[in-house]
């Protein structure tokens, strides 16, 4: 192995492209056709994709010469989790907006470059983005503020 870096880069997209086509198989989705496009068409496609990049880029790390892998990051790799996690699990509690405003603060400070001046408008940005987007443009049936706003 010649390129530790694009070996495991390689296995990572490997493995997310197999589980999103294993997972979408197994959904129940119509996976329909390229004039007739079902719920489970673009799902299996993208794993698919994910997965050939996953196996060019290992195949690709045997040829060409490449840095070692160094430490792990282990406080962005916490603090974006969390906030992911965090989204997740309370979006649909609290609301699109709160939860955009609290995964993008939390994912903001795993950088070395954190400036809260910079992150509080970035989130609030983001969030007003994402209600105009997700739930008025496309009509996605999540609430924005159901504490505040009722809705």
């Amino acid at each position: 192995m010649k390129n530790p870096k694009d070996l495991w880069a390689g296995l990572l997209f490997l493995g997310f492209g197999l589980a999103a086509i294993a997972i979408s198989s197994v959904s129940g989705y119509e996976v329909g056709s390229a004039r007739h496009m079902g719920p489970g068409y673009f799902p299996i496609w993208l794993g698919g994709s994910l997965a050939l990049v996953g196996l060019v880029l290992a195949g690709k790390s045997l040829a060409t010469e490449g840095p070692p892998l160094g430490q792990w990051a282990l406080k962005p790799l916490v603090l974006i989790t969390l906030g992911t996690l965090l989204f997740a699990g309370t979006v649909n509690v609290v609301g699109l907006a709160p939860a955009i405003v609290v995964l993008v603060l939390l994912s903001s400070l795993a950088s070395t470059h954190f400036k809260l001046q910079w992150a509080i408008p970035l989130a609030l940005g983001l969030a007003v983005a994402s209600v105009l987007i997700f739930i008025k443009g496309l009509g996605i049936a999540v609430p924005a503020m159901p504490l505040l706003l009722g809705y």
